[in-house]
């Protein structure tokens, strides 16, 4: 039977599914480079399938698996995948959209909450400070997939106006489609739900930063490249927004994130939006189904390439 190759961990339950059925599993030990990697173990370049996570996989690493036939992609941001040379070499690409929208959205919730009632300045100072209730306040999203609709329902006991922004137009359940300029203006809390692409990278730069309210906030739970780093940094520490908070992040040239986690309005967590027991066990499931089904010769359940 072909050989796995899981570019990260993942969970057991995927693991044995893979191997009940007969393949054989390796998994890339944390930080080892797959040169190392194949100098030590030399059938590794046999490898015809590849679970990958968020960690990168470069032309020059995928040349390194002449057999490979297929990447199986646990989550569904594919920034971190070279397309168009899967395409040229008929690399089948599957994802796993929708499995993750509710834990991002509940971390996504969770950093709104933290920052309206300031958690992290009073916990630090252990000092009480006045914090904002999210009842009846306007929120903005920006981008409207799985994730951002499942933001929609979780804010419905708050009262809220939602507005939305995306790319195209889109049957809104509760609020209302708008201009990015008409969201950026009204909204008091902004939350980012766009895929990372050429023409979505740094979106969210000083021109946008600048036209929001002094009194908003910014939340980034889908790609750090979405925001111009260094821009974010001069309008919080200049006042010109009240706080941030990101799963994500991307360093600028001139501010990288210890710079940023000197502010007491800016929240970081290590990119754990999907980071849940049962999101992960989901996850991984399907990526080894995805796998089986390929190499049964069946129908992918979810590709990239339709």
């Amino acid at each position: 039977m072909p050989t796995v190759l899981l570019n990260e961990p993942i969970a057991t339950s995927g693991v044995e599914l893979l191997r009940q059925a007969g393949f054989q599993v390796f998994e890339r030990p944390a930080g080892a480079s797959l040169l190392t990697l194949l100098q030590k173990i030399p059938q590794l370049a046999a490898t015809q399938a590849i679970v990958a996570r968020a960690g990168k996989l470069t032309i020059a690493d995928l040349k390194r698996f002449p057999e490979l036939k297929i990447i199986a992609r646990h989550g569904v941001g594919v920034d971190n995948l070279p397309l168009d040379y899967l395409k040229k070499r008929q690399i089948q690409l599957t994802y796993t959209p929708g499995i993750n929208a509710r834990s991002v959205a509940e971390l996504t919730m969770t950093l709104i909450l933290s920052l309206l009632h300031q958690l992290p300045l009073s916990i630090a100072t252990q000092q009480r400070q006045i914090g904002s209730l999210l009842t009846g306040k306007t929120v903005g999203l920006i981008g409207y997939g799985s994730i951002a609709q499942e933001v929609e329902k979780l804010l419905q006991p708050f009262r809220v106006e939602i507005l939305v922004w995306n790319h195209r137009p889109k049957k809104v359940k509760f609020g209302k489609q708008v201009t990015i300029a008409e969201l950026v203006k009204q909204s008091q809390i902004i939350s980012l739900h766009i895929p990372s692409t050429p023409q979505t990278k740094q979106f969210f730069s000083a021109k946008l930063l600048t036209k929001m309210r002094s009194e908003a906030i910014l939340i980034n739970t889908a790609r750090g490249s979405l925001i111009k780093t260094d821009d974010l940094y001069d309008a919080l520490f200049q006042g010109q927004l009240a706080g941030a908070a990101v799963d994500v992040f991307s360093a600028g040239p001139r501010h990288s994130l210890n710079d940023f986690q000197k502010l007491p309005n800016f929240i970081a967590t290590p990119h754990i939006g999907a980071e849940t027991q049962e999101i992960l066990t989901a996850s991984a499931c399907q990526c080894a189904e995805e796998i089986k089904r390929f190499f049964a010769g069946q129908p992918a359940l979810n590709p990239y390439w339709q």
